[in-house]
């Protein structure tokens, strides 16, 4: 499928993958930065934003890779760098292992190997789908910002917060489904493209260990801590990660 997407710049592509609960416009403060050197895309993932149109089942993190590589045929892009954050990380490298000759670097962050657990996706699914995801927002929104950012910059949190208790349902439970059965450990040796791995060091969800697991069977993988940052780094550190992407996708 073809998802909602915006493009913005020019030169080579950057795929930009959001997070789980969240649409194309969290990258806002990408957007300036890297259009000014490259030809940034983003796009609404499966039950998100504008793509909630396509019908919700039991899709797997590896559709939505495919996904991935249809969009960059619509826009004309036979290879791209990917940045994906959390089910976009998982994404990412479901895409660099499927389509290895497209992907030229990959920059990861709040991500890991395998993201959470069976039982707590179906828990979540069923929430989702019992009261809708404005249940989840509250408890996503901590996880995502320190409380210093969200004291700091109430409004930036508060639009997130509208986009994340919007989002469908249905299409919210299926992609927690599909991360209930991905699992990449043990499979990231055939990760051939050059990769950043980012985490917040106050991050709960995904950890120093987990940006440690993917480096270590990635061959050419660095790692980047972002001090004192949660969950959604490209908010919350927004300057400092777009220095180490344009460091690491203009080398």
């Amino acid at each position: 499928m073809i998802p909602h997407h915006a493009v913005d710049g020019s030169g080579e592509a950057v795929v930009a993958i959001g997070s789980l609960g969240a649409t194309l416009e969290m990258w806002g403060p990408q957007v300036g930065p890297l259009s000014e050197r490259f030809r940034l895309v983003r796009f609404d993932t499966r039950g998100h934003g504008g793509s909630t149109a396509v019908q919700a089942g039991q899709w797997s993190v590896e559709d939505l890779a495919d996904d991935v590589a249809e969009l960059m045929d619509f826009v004309g892009a036979p290879s791209a760098h990917l940045v994906g954050i959390s089910l976009g990380g998982a994404i990412a490298m479901t895409a660099a292992l499927r389509h290895p000759g497209r992907v030229r670097k990959l920059a990861l962050m709040s991500t890991a190997p395998k993201l959470g657990t069976v039982e707590s996706w179906r828990e979540r699914a069923a929430t989702a789908r019992a009261e809708g995801c404005g249940a989840l927002a509250d408890g996503a929104m901590q996880r995502w910002f320190t409380p210093r950012f969200r004291e700091s910059d109430p409004q930036v949190v508060a639009d997130i917060r509208r986009r994340f208790a919007a989002c469908d349902a249905e299409g919210y439970a299926a992609c927690c489904e599909a991360l209930s059965r991905w699992d990449l450990r043990g499979r990231l040796g055939g990760v051939e493209a050059e990769t950043l791995v980012v985490y917040g060091t106050e991050d709960e969800v995904t950890t120093a260990a987990d940006a440690e697991a993917i480096a270590a069977e990635i061959d050419r993988a660095r790692i980047e801590p972002i001090e004192g940052a949660r969950h959604l780094v490209p908010t919350e550190r927004a300057d400092e990660v777009n220095r180490l992407l344009l460091d690491f996708l203009g080398e």
